[in-house]
């Protein structure tokens, strides 16, 4: 398991950052909240044999590893959102006339980290009033999260604003081979003047037109459910089917097999962070159990 970063932006500003990165089989993979996960910004498929996935749990400390193999059927519960072709003029004379309408009411500009830190924490907070299982960041946490993006060329945030005021922006993350959605904020002001609309028109018409760069809003969420990947298939978004393996810690193994059993009692205390950290873990084991035909 060497630390070679070659072709991996994103990669290379997490070391830069003082986290680790591990590469195994020739990806390369972060420690996100227990979970090691490939940091690739495009969807990347890997076979890991039972020997790797002990030692890089073992290396690493993480809690499980989750990753992804080339689906075995036409459709999966697993999948990855891209848009690899977008043209205006074909999407629905409705999404067209919304993306106008978001023009005219609305405009876009490139803004940095550092802006957006000092600037953005309100437009971040009235985000979460629609999500279910979700809870925003303390204002000196998104701050210092948004700092760390700063001075950093492979960020890039698009905002819109009503005259002055921010009403949405999307934080993308470049690479050489394509673009991820990392981030992406509407407030309710803006969703009613179709922020959304314009601001995703932008990103594709700037990554995929005119830069020829396929744009990713990554896999299935796990988290709670915003309904945007939904939203994107007005977009040329399309779900590219995978199927999804996890490989757990020993200790972490049993207790997810005592807890299944109560996930959806334990769905009810959502409002916990640490039982929605580990409803999560338990709606990604149904995923895998149903992938795989068990009866949950």
């Amino acid at each position: 398991m060497s630390y070679s970063l070659k072709n991996n932006s994103y990669a290379e500003f997490l070391v830069s950052q003082g986290k680790s990165v591990l590469s195994l089989r020739g990806v390369h993979w972060m420690n996100y909240q227990g979970a090691l996960i490939p940091t690739n910004v495009m969807p990347v498929n890997v076979r890991l044999s039972t020997d790797d996935t002990n030692r890089a749990l073992r290396e690493t400390g993480a809690l499980f590893l989750r990753y992804s193999t080339a689906s075995t059927q036409d459709e999966s519960v697993w999948w990855n959102m891209l848009c690899r072709h977008y043209d205006f003029n074909k999407v629905s004379s409705n999404t067209r006339s919304k993306i106008r309408r978001g023009n005219k009411r609305l405009n876009i500009r490139k803004v940095s980290a550092k802006w957006v830190s000092e600037n953005a924490y309100e437009c971040y907070v009235s985000c979460y009033d629609r999500y279910k299982n979700a809870l925003p960041l303390s204002m000196d946490a998104f701050r210092h999260l948004m700092l760390e993006y700063a001075d950093n060329d492979i960020f890039d945030i698009w905002a819109s604003f009503q005259e002055e005021k921010l009403v949405g922006y999307i934080l993308c993350i470049r690479e050489e081979n394509g673009v991820f959605m990392h981030t992406i904020d509407i407030s309710p002001e803006g969703l009613k003047n179709y922020a959304a609309y314009m601001l995703i028109n932008h990103v594709l018409e700037e990554y995929v037109c005119k830069q020829g760069l396929p744009v990713s809003n990554g896999s299935r969420s796990i988290h709670h459910d915003t309904q945007m990947q939904d939203f994107l298939t007005k977009f040329f978004f399309e779900r590219e089917f995978a199927d999804i393996n996890v490989a757990y810690r020993k200790d972490i193994a049993l207790i997810v097999r005592l807890l299944f059993p109560f996930r959806r009692w334990l769905n009810r205390c959502h409002i916990i962070p640490f039982i929605r950290k580990v409803s999560s873990v338990l709606y990604m084991e149904e995923l895998v159990r149903a992938q795989q035909g068990i009866e949950a």
